[in-house]
């Protein structure tokens, strides 16, 4: 099993938890809530992103991540995740303070960084068996504030690629 802080590291390096892979994007192609402004109000956080999950939005996803510093095998990794949760029945959405040391574990070795500051955490807690242990599926996304907006950041490495 995975410590706590390990799995908030491995978490945090994608900006959130993924699920089972399979999601589509929406047959017709349309994303309502790409063109919707980014949200700036606890509230419409989660019902952006929740949106965003049941519409199969990736559009929305990609606005209202931080792609800042991030390489291109990430940001790949990233929006894989994000589309596996897509679909899938929400139980639960709630926008929660980052603890004080949440990243501490993440950034210990200097060699990772959030991309911006994290203020908040959005958890969403799917409506699915339990996948390990007794704690149900969930995605967590590393939220901080940008020109008024909340963003999804990420952790972005703190220097070149190795070898470079």
């Amino acid at each position: 099993m995975m410590k706590p802080g390990l799995r908030l590291a491995a978490l945090a390096l994608a900006g959130l938890l993924a699920g089972p892979a399979g999601a589509q994007s929406p047959p017709d192609g349309t994303a309502a809530s790409a063109a919707a402004p980014l949200p700036s109000q606890p509230d419409a956080l989660v019902a952006y992103v929740t949106t965003a999950i049941r519409d199969h939005d990736l559009p929305a996803f990609e606005r209202l991540v931080n792609w800042t510093g991030t390489r291109a095998q990430r940001k790949r990794l990233t929006l894989y995740q994000i589309r596996s949760g897509f679909g899938r029945p929400i139980k639960a959405a709630a926008l929660e303070p980052m603890p004080e040391d949440g990243l501490a574990e993440a950034t210990a070795r200097g060699t990772l960084k959030a991309n911006m500051p994290v203020t908040d955490r959005l958890r969403v807690v799917f409506d699915e068996p339990p996948v390990e242990g007794d704690a149900a599926p969930t995605s967590v996304f590393l939220i901080g504030r940008e020109g008024g907006t909340y963003r999804i950041a990420l952790l972005v490495p703190t220097g070149p690629p190795r070898g470079k």
